[in-house]
């Protein structure tokens, strides 16, 4: 089976696709992103600041950025881009050159959370299922996983998943809890992201939004069709590995109901 011819041309071509320029200019736009992203991963992180954490696809290390400003250190970050790797490298982040499942194949360490944020859609179901059980195999036990992915049920998801040239999928709450649990991985939460509400004038707008969903869930119902469980048309999950972290002691999320429609934000890698 090809693969898609894009992804070889566009992951090349990132940083020049978002205009970078300096590492400072990129450092400030982690800034914002980082904004988000303590919003996004709210009590989603390790408790413990000593554990391995690897992000997939890093990017110019954005998430690595967040992470880092929360106080981790022992990061690791993928990408294929050399410019967005040169410039995360020029941030201080340990940035491999190599593809997710070279590394996770080639790899002894393990990992006390792995990362991949609007990574998975961009492979087909056949390149995904490997990658992904040597993201189980890497995590330790009672290890997090989080992922973002475009959200075919929300009323704009088509635009996400073929807003894109390299996305290969998009996935449901339903057929991403359904990937996850054939890898043996428990999924904990699903949030539901847009609006952000990272300040008080964007909290007041989020329950404006909320209510305004309601609303237009009844339309839904009125015509004799379900209302989306969730409308951002990006979701994120939280997902762990079965077992207890040895060495230290965390706080792993509630398990909970899954289908929670009313956290949450969407990224902006």
């Amino acid at each position: 089976m090809m693969s898609n011819p894009y992804r070889d041309v566009f992951y090349q071509q990132q940083s020049a696709w978002h205009n970078y320029q300096t590492s400072e200019d990129v450092a400030a736009r982690h800034e914002i992103r980082s904004k988000y992203y303590k919003w996004y991963t709210r009590d989603w992180l390790p408790d413990y600041k000593t554990g391995e954490l690897l992000d997939i696809g890093c990017g110019s290390g954005q998430f690595l950025y967040f992470l880092r400003s929360e106080g981790y250190d022992r990061l690791t970050g993928l990408d294929l881009d050399k410019k967005q790797i040169s410039i995360a490298r020029e941030l201080g982040f340990n940035v491999h050159e190599q593809t997710a499942l070279d590394f996770l194949v080639q790899s002894n360490d393990g990992y006390d959370m792995i990362v991949m944020l609007d990574i998975i859609e961009h492979f087909t179901r056949e390149e995904l299922f490997p990658i992904l059980r040597e993201v189980y195999r890497r995590l330790r036990p009672g290890g997090r996983f989080i992922v973002s992915v475009p959200n075919a049920e929300s009323p704009t998801g088509p635009a996400c998943v073929y807003g894109d040239i390299t996305h290969e999928t998009s996935f449901t709450s339903l057929s991403l809890a359904e990937m996850l649990f054939c890898h043996g991985f428990e999924l904990k939460e699903i949030r539901d992201p847009w609006p952000a509400g990272i300040d008080f004038k964007r909290s007041i707008y989020r329950q404006f939004v909320l209510m305004m969903r309601k609303l237009a869930g009844l339309k839904y119902r009125m015509l004799g069709l379900d209302p989306p469980k969730y409308w951002s048309n990006v979701i994120w999950a939280l997902v762990t590995k079965p077992g207890i972290r040895e060495e230290s002691v965390t706080r792993t999320p509630t398990p909970g109901p899954v289908m929670d429609a009313d956290h949450g934000t969407p990224p902006i890698r």
